[in-house]
């Protein structure tokens, strides 16, 4: 052949480029020791040269055509084009190669039809090599979201480090988006269709195109290269497809090993029919000759996937991008899951090890992933000891990870770890684990569940109807668990980790025969934890519901399955437990902290299987426990429970009947020994006895009033002549709190009634109840004046009637009966509201002398306070106005009521934008007036005043960020501070000497609001600032708040004034007053009505 053939495109990457030296490659690191701590940085560390991996490479890229001058301003690229400025005019070598290129690229971006691209490919290949590997490197190109051009003339003359350089230069390093990290539409799927390219491309050629010395080398160096380029892009989209190349090599060795494996067992066939018959076989060589080949063939894709590990991963795996870090990691995982014979070694298990400490949440989360598998696949465990050992204490603290996904992961993980291996955890490893049982993610304490059962519960059975002895010993190690975990007083959150997993939970009928039988010699304390995990259990089953303060994903309705399950749960309880509560109420009826609870269970019954499955008796004997438990208990919790279980009973259309009769007879009788007991104290013949009676009497009522309507029995008259009379002193707040609750319950009944009942009906009905809610309410009056007993209860109660009989309530009815009951309180009434608040909530009263609980208690009442004088802001029940006496107290209190500020607030801006601004506004001048009074002068440099500018700096935070719509509430924030700041100076009267107004330095509390305004209302505030008080030239004394409050409003730009806000001439409706929301472009703004300025 002459040598002009020998120059061939087609010839010229055999005749000039060296095979990679694959196996050299490999043993680079192969006497380093293995669990050493790399000493190289994660971050920054410094790029390797791109061009000593591929020198000896001439099939190389060509790029854009530089004849084109470049764009002024733009000294890089060409042709590209940017985010910024849009894509530029393609090229005719731009346009063809994006033609040539849709059948890889085109391919990949919107997942059409990839094994026929690459088919197409592969046929290119075979006929036209040069075009062929030339469009394959331009798709990696294109990948990486760069537009450079390759042809295979500037390929034949460029090394693979420039080609790699002279795109960089041209690439957009600015740009944040490429296609492997874009979302946008078609794109969605890109990573998943390059997967699938790369695993199809490697499948097809596997059987001739890998081994033919031209294809393999070109890509994996040029991967390399590109992986270890400083353009973000380039090394995230190579690493991305190095790894996945890898995945798809390793089929490839799995694949051959398996038929190295046929092919071994075939040649012992054929050596075994040699003895037997004497004479040689072709057969035998021709396998002895595919045997050589096959392990050719191995032997150099291991060294391919060892180059890439060396070349890529061990680089890469410590990116300062941690989606590259996470995409190493994973990939490592699944060779390790696939290959353990290769890959599940010491040498390379290290690398997760090193990972557990990234600080990224999302790199940790897949390195404890990849190794949940390999602790779940057998005959790998022994290859793991070693790791597990050295890396044991991280993967224990890592359940306490603050990603709580991780810690969930990691909990799974030590369960995996403790079935493998059972005596690597010592009881202090398993400690944190327990702890999270009790945690507020439900995902990580359901982990932490999962963890227990492994341990302790692993011989549990499905519960049945019937009780279940091999149940019985596990539930009492459950109570243990929770007895001796003292990390909980209420089992609900134990239940709730457990009762998907742990079938003992839902095992009511084993419970129920432990409590009554008590074969396992349950202590007393033993019995309470049972009963309390037994309730838990039925509510969580009969209901669906964690408990309050778990916090669970969000998801859809339940499934078809899951309330199917959740039915068939309540209907077995159900069976259960008809026939045996009446006997654990009973049984237990003198020890209140059982009863408690036993008396919830009934709530959660499937009430119409006491007919039908003729179970009577039972309610006949629940009755009479529920009435026993009335005469024997005046606890609260008791008297509630029982009249909810009441409630509920009565309600329902089959049940109610048959308990009816009981109900009439039990109230009838409360409320005749009420009517004695009163009658006595009137008469003033009562002992203590009789007053301990009265009490009594009076706590039974009024639990009953709180859940129906005790209107038939006409204890009104009777209830507010108990409140307004009663004066023992031992016995009057437990007395006049509960009579107060239930005269609202009362009113509130009463006003259910009126909306139900017919028009011809209504007048006297709503006469009658107004005329018994301004009874109330006088009394009410008469207590927060007074501070008598039961003020406390006055003051929820006082809210709680100006929020029912509210301006709302005659916006519920469209026919405007309801005008007259609505309730609008007067001043009086709201300083007095006011005056309570202050007094209670926002004393400084030392705590320290109480202890955690009565702290918590009392935080709790204080709460409650702020609360429910934040309602009647909301609901319109008192003037947005009255905010200032809460923001008052908004830094000196935000620890305790810091949330409940800040949902005011945001209310308060959906009600009236304006109003909010404006009391916000007036909290600041009330406190900067007590400021100034306190001292004779004012330091802007004091705690105090940095303080108020702290608040202020909150308040126009809590503005929120929508500008257009907020505007008009800014700009009266602006108008009335400056209004302040020169309240009582004369702007006539200016001489070179004279003094600041005594209110200036609120300017600089103001100019924490110039931030709010959009630039055409900076102006305007500067024109009316400058109009209304021209002090251009300040005299003597400090006008230093005002140069600064004027530099807060400078902007260099110039802005269409007639779009501002119209130098503060715009009013508001009297409906609301909002600002219009921007239209679109070339729209006109809606008509504003004009008067003069403020």
């Amino acid at each position: 052949m002459s040598e002009g053939e020998d120059q061939s495109p087609q010839r010229m990457s055999t005749r000039i480029q060296n095979r990679v030296n694959y196996l050299e490659m490999s043993q680079g690191e192969r006497d380093e020791p293995v669990f050493r701590t790399p000493t190289a940085s994660t971050r920054g560390r410094k790029k390797r040269v791109a061009n000593n991996d591929f020198n000896d490479l001439s099939q190389s890229f060509g790029n854009l055509s530089y004849n084109t001058p470049p764009k002024r301003g733009r000294p890089r690229g060409t042709t590209l084009g940017s985010a910024r400025r849009g894509p530029a005019k393609k090229t005719d070598d731009a346009a063809a190669v994006e033609h040539d290129d849709k059948t890889l690229f085109s391919a990949v971006k919107y997942g059409k039809r990839i094994p026929e691209a690459v088919d197409n490919w592969i046929q290119l290949y075979d006929t036209n090599y040069p075009q062929a590997i030339t469009d394959l490197h331009q798709f990696f190109i294109s990948i990486c979201g760069c537009k450079g051009v390759l042809t295979p003339q500037m390929s034949a003359t460029m090394e693979f480090a420039d080609i790699i350089r002279r795109m960089t230069e041209d690439f957009d390093e600015d740009s944040v988006d490429y296609p492997l990290v874009q979302n946008g539409q078609g794109f969605k799927k890109f990573r998943t269709n390059l997967h699938h390219f790369l695993h199809t491309l490697i499948e097809k050629c596997k059987s001739s195109l890998m081994y033919d010395n031209r294809l393999m080398d070109g890509v994996i160096q040029l991967l390399t290269g590109l992986a270890d380029s400083q353009v973000r892009a380039f090394r995230h989209t190579a690493t991305f497809a190095a790894m996945k190349i890898s995945s798809a090599l390793v089929d490839v060795v799995i694949e051959l090993h398996s038929v190295k494996e046929k092919n071994a067992k075939q040649i012992e066939t054929e050596k075994a029919k040699i003895k037997q018959s004497g004479s040689g076989n072709e057969k035998l060589e021709a396998l002895l000759t595919k045997k050589n080949e096959l392990e050719e063939k191995t032997d150099e894709v291991r060294q391919m996937l060892q180059y890439l590990f060396r070349s890529v991963f061990v680089h890469r795996y410590r990116d300062s991008v941690p989606d590259i870090r996470s995409i190493c990691i994973v990939e490592l995982g699944n060779w390790m899951f696939v290959y353990p014979e290769h890959f599940l070694e010491d040498s390379y298990l290290k690398y997760i090890g090193w990972s557990l400490y990234d600080k990224i949440g999302d790199v940790r989360l897949r390195c404890v992933r990849a190794l949940m598998p390999l602790f779940e696949k057998n005959g790998v465990l022994d290859k793991l000891e070693l790791f597990t050992n050295k890396f044991k204490e991280r993967l224990v603290s890592m359940v306490l990870d603050k990603d709580p996904e991780v810690a969930m992961e990691a909990c799974h993980l030590m369960r995996s770890i403790y079935t493998v291996f059972p005596t690597l955890l010592t009881v202090q490893d398993c400690v944190p684990i327990y702890e999270l049982i009790y945690a507020t993610n439900r995902q990580l304490a359901v982990a932490a569940g999962m963890f227990l059962n492994t341990k302790v519960f692993q011989t549990a059975e499905k519960p049945t109807k019937l009780p279940n002895p091999k149940n019985a010993p596990l539930i009492q190690d459950l109570i243990q668990f929770f007895i001796e975990g003292e990390c909980h007083d209420h089992a609900t959150y134990l239940v709730d980790s457990l009762i998907d997993t742990n079938p003992i939970i839902r095992d009511w009928a084993t419970m129920a025969d432990m409590l009554l039988n008590n074969t396992n010699e349950l202590t007393e304390l033993m019995e309470t934890k049972l009963i309390d995990i037994l309730a838990c259990s039925i509510q969580q089953s009969a209901t669906g519901e964690s408990p309050v303060g778990r916090v669970i994903v969000k998801r859809g309705a339940p499934s078809t399955k899951e309330s199917r399950e959740q039915l068939d749960d309540k209907i077995r309880l159900t069976e259960i437990m008809i026939p045996a509560i009446p006997n654990l109420i009973m049984k237990y009826i003198s020890d209140r902290d059982k009863v408690v609870n036993l008396i919830t269970i009934p709530l959660y019954f499937q009430l119409d299987m006491y007919l039908a499955a003729r179970m009577q008796n039972n309610l006949n004997e629940l009755m009479k426990a529920v009435e026993a438990l009335v005469e024997k208990h005046v606890d609260d919790e008791v008297l509630y429970g029982v009249a909810e279980v009441y409630s509920t009973l009565s309600s329902h259309p089959t049940v109610g009947p048959q308990t009816e009769p009981e109900r009439m007879k039990l109230i009838d009788g409360m409320a005749l020994q009420l009517r004695r007991s009163a009658q006595r104290v009137e008469e003033e013949q009562i002992d203590d006895e009789d007053e301990a009676n009265f009490l009594c009497s009076v706590r039974r009522i009024s639990a009953f009033a709180s859940y129906m309507d005790l209107g038939k029995w006409d204890m009104w008259d009777l209830m507010l002549k108990i409140v307004s009379n009663y004066d023992r002193v031992e016995t009057k707040r437990d007395v006049c709190e509960r009579a107060i609750t239930m005269l609202f319950m009362q009113l509130n009944f009463d006003l259910y009634n009126i909306c139900k009942e017919e028009e011809h009906a209504k007048q006297d009905a709503i006469k009658k109840l107004k005329k018994r809610r301004d009874q109330l309410v006088r009394h009410l009056q008469d207590t927060l004046e007074t501070g008598a007993s039961g003020v406390e209860k006055a003051y929820l109660s006082m809210c709680d009637v100006l929020i029912l009989f509210g301006p709302r309530l005659a916006d519920s009815n469209q026919k405007g009966n309801f005008e007259q009951l609505v309730l609008r309180p007067n001043e009086e009434t709201v300083r007095e509201l006011i005056a309570f608040l202050k007094l209670n909530a926002f004393s400084t009263e030392d705590l320290t002398k109480l202890d955690q609980q009565e702290q918590i208690e009392l935080m709790h009442k204080k709460r409650k306070l702020v609360s429910q004088f934040s309602k009647l802001i909301i609901y319109g029940s008192i003037p947005i106005e009255n905010l200032i006496h809460l923001m008052q107290n908004y830094v000196t209190y935000y620890t305790d009521f810091g949330d409940i500020f800040k949902n005011l607030l945001c209310k308060c801006r959906e009600v009236d934008f304006v109003d909010t601004s404006t009391a916000l506004l007036e909290t600041l001048k009330s406190m900067f007036e007590q400021l100034l009074s306190s001292k004779k002068a004012l330091d802007p440099l004091s705690d105090s005043f940095n303080a108020l500018r702290d608040l202020a700096k909150r308040f126009a935070s809590a503005l929120g960020s929508d500008y257009n719509k907020n505007r008009y509430g800014v700009a009266i924030v602006h108008k009335s501070s400056i209004d302040f700041a020169f309240e009582g100076f004369d702007k006539n009267v200016m001489t070179a000497d004279h003094d600041p107004p005594k209110n200036l330095f609120f300017l600089e509390i103001a100019l924490e609001f110039s931030s709010k305004l959009i630039p055409q209302d900076k102006v305007a505030v500067s024109k009316y600032l400058n109009k209304v008080y021209p002090c251009a030239l300040p005299g003597k004394g400090d006008w230093e708040p005002y140069k600064l409050y004027v530099a807060s409003l400078a902007d260099k730009k110039d802005f269409d004034e007639t779009s501002s806000v119209r130098s503060f001439s715009t009013v508001r409706s009297d409906s609301t007053y909002r600002s219009s929301v921007p239209r679109g472009r070339g729209r006109g703004r809606p008509a504003r009505k004009i008067v003069d300025n403020f």
